[in-house]
């Protein structure tokens, strides 16, 4: 890639956004904490084939991710910075990557406002900064659609390999819809050009499926030898047939739940992609310029795939970002209309001052709300010169100040990673310490523990324990200690949760000198 400013701009931006802070900020809940534990537990027993949490079978999701952060933690250390350190480089690959693609078909124009809109996008700054698969099949599955346009339009069996290739890292991302899930926006874009059959057979089947399963084979051969009907039942019935099909609990399932979280999921640009379909239709330019078309196709596909789906989580959706990046671009360099500016930024104006007076409220510290100001002026600018840049300069220089400055803030306010981190301590100068959980569970506390599984028990075994002559430590939150009645305990600690009214409350059957509050 020829250098440019504009290219150097948005690589730049994008490693001091997705990359460098962080190792500023601990652990979210519920679903991070688990793949950093994961591949911690991978790299103490090196066993790199079956993926373990809280020291049983995990088998939620393909190796891949978990090799990612056990490569982080090889480089850099059992922290968040190595834990989540490739997988913000794949969220920086993306953005590149669809730099690169634009570039090369359209001019670097729509390249770097459409990077710019999938950079300030929140959703995507927020799985890109987070130990989690997401943005990793995100790239994958970019990556092979872009392969198999670029093979469709210069009709190269090379092209057409590299989005096997590419499907193939996807599947071992994050299981079968690493495939399905390429291979039927490029059905549907095929159908919609009518050229599907003579395409067919430009595609090289046998030598893409080999690249394919040459990928793919060598690690779910070696785990269904390893673990046989187990994993099959686990990951392909459970995790993918029915997730697809059926109700996980803990997931919503509801019919809205993709419109009612549409808002949040692509700020700022929610309110201003609704325009830019409305110009693309009206003009018909979607359906006679390929890339165009194909990103509709991309986006709507993905959004109707997980639409259908029964289980329903808010990241799903992030290989729609792409594509929807493209579809903004393109509107914000041949339109200016002022209504989608209005509406955007008077929303951001609003969202601004709510966020002071919840930050407010909540008694955080007030120079951690410093990054609300940013986009509060890049909307007040982007209604007066009706241009996107105020917007996204402003959301960008927010985002990069929530990340630098206001989540480091809250640490002190992170009750569960400082339970998590107290309990390590705790156990390190008394070994023989029994420490568990109590109608509750929390994977943030898990992996700051790291020195052992923590069991959740019942009242009996709890009750057991604590009357034990062995000194023991029982987590739990505030509200389950009426289950306790009649037990006698030492509360050693308690300590609010950042958003919630709950409250984290350590016990033991004695007084510890060794906890450390």
């Amino acid at each position: 890639m020829v250098k440019s400013r504009k290219f150097l701009f948005i690589l730049l931006a994008s490693l001091t956004l997705l990359l460098l802070p962080n190792g500023l900020y601990s652990a979210f809940d519920k679903d991070e904490p688990k793949y950093l534990e994961a591949a911690w537990e991978m790299v103490k027993n090196g066993d790199f084939i079956t993926p373990y949490y809280n020291y049983e079978y995990r088998f939620d999701k393909p190796v891949l991710i978990y090799w990612l952060i056990s490569l982080g933690y090889k480089l850099f250390g059992v922290n968040e910075f190595g834990g989540r350190f490739f997988v913000s480089i794949f969220g920086v690959l993306t953005v590149i990557l669809l730099f690169w693609w634009l570039r090369r078909r359209e001019g670097e124009d729509l390249a770097f406002v459409s990077s710019l809109v999938l950079l300030t996008s929140l959703d995507f700054i927020v799985m890109s900064s987070v130990a989690m698969p997401d943005v990793v099949l995100t790239f994958f599955i970019a990556a092979s659609l872009i392969s198999f346009f670029e093979g469709y339009v210069s009709r190269s069996k090379n092209w057409y390999r590299l989005a096997f290739l590419f499907s193939g890292l996807a599947t071992l991302t994050k299981g079968p819809v690493g495939l399905a899930l390429p291979g039927l926006i490029a059905v549907v874009f095929l159908v919609l050009r009518r050229d599907l059959l003579k395409t067919l057979r430009d595609i090289p089947w046998v030598s893409g499926f080999l690249i394919y399963f040459a990928v793919v084979l060598p690690w779910y051969g070696a785990i269904l030898a390893k673990h046989g009907r187990d994993f099959f039942m686990d990951f392909i019935v459970f995790h993918n047939i029915h997730r697809f099909t059926g109700k996980i609990p803990g997931h919503p399932t509801q019919w809205w739940y993709y419109i009612a979280n549409y808002f949040w999921l692509y700020l700022p640009w929610s309110f201003i992609f609704p325009f830019a379909l409305y110009r693309a239709f009206k003009s018909k330019e979607s359906i006679t310029e390929p890339l165009l078309n194909f990103s509709i196709v991309w986006f709507f596909t993905v959004f109707l795939f997980f639409q259908i789906a029964h289980t329903k989580l808010a990241h799903y959706l992030l290989p729609s970002f792409p594509a929807f990046s493209v579809i903004v671009g393109w509107y914000l360099l041949k339109f200016k209309e002022r209504l989608p500016y209005l509406i955007t930024g008077g929303l951001l104006i609003i969202l601004s001052v709510a966020g002071f007076g919840f930050w407010f409220y909540k008694g955080w510290p007030l120079w951690g709300a410093l990054f609300l100001l940013f986009p509060l002026a890049g909307g007040f600018l982007s209604i007066k010169f009706n241009d996107y840049r105020p917007l996204a300069y402003g959301f960008l220089s927010g985002m990069l100040l929530f990340k630098w400055v206001a989540l480091p803030s809250l640490e002190p306010f992170r009750a569960k990673p400082q339970v998590g981190k107290a309990l390590r301590s705790l156990k390190k100068v008394c070994p023989e310490c029994k420490v568990a959980f109590f109608d509750y569970t929390s994977p943030e506390i898990i992996y700051y523990y790291r020195l052992g599984k923590l069991e959740d028990l019942n009242r009996d075994r709890v009750e057991e324990l604590l009357k034990s002559g062995e000194p023991a430590v029982i987590v739990t939150r505030e509200n389950r200690l009426k289950k306790l009645k009649g037990v006698n305990y030492v509360l050693l600690d308690k300590k609010r949760e950042l958003i919630t009214n709950h409250s984290i409350v350590v016990i033991s059957n004695r007084e510890l000198k060794e906890w450390r509050r």
